[in-house]
């Protein structure tokens, strides 16, 4: 089998995986072929303005994950990536249900945020006060 063919049944393969992905998911699916970032079939896609590696979404159709699932963790990972925490579990932990943060441990960390945030904002106050 030539370079070429392996190429060409991987990038088909990689296209029926995103199309599968966005049809279940109800995202446009004319645009799948085209969406994958750079032009690189099976990295990164850009699917309804949220980026999905060819892992999640192999995850998601092998496992036949329910429909909703894919948002909730995508949602939860955006959420602590906002809140400064880098380490979120990855879509198959998720799906195997890994442990994860509560929305009590969610709001305390939005809290603690929201008050580095004030302390930041008088400190700056202050700053500014002193070079007048």
């Amino acid at each position: 089998m030539t370079r070429q063919k392996l190429r060409h049944d991987y990038e088909n393969a990689c296209n029926a995986y995103l199309k599968a992905f966005c049809s279940k998911h109800g995202y446009d699916c004319e645009d799948a072929k085209n969406s994958w970032t750079g032009g690189k079939v099976g990295t990164i896609a850009d699917v309804a303005d949220q980026y999905v590696d060819m892992e999640v979404i192999t995850t998601d159709i092998d496992m036949d994950v329910p429909k909703g699932e894919f948002l909730k963790w995508y949602d939860y990972c955006l959420e602590l990536g906002m809140l400064g925490i880098t380490s979120t579990p990855n879509y198959s932990s998720w799906v195997r249900g890994c442990p994860r943060k509560s929305e009590a441990e969610i709001e305390e960390i939005r809290q603690a945020r929201q008050r580095i945030e004030d302390a930041k904002a008088i400190f700056e106050a202050i700053l500014k006060k002193q070079q007048v």
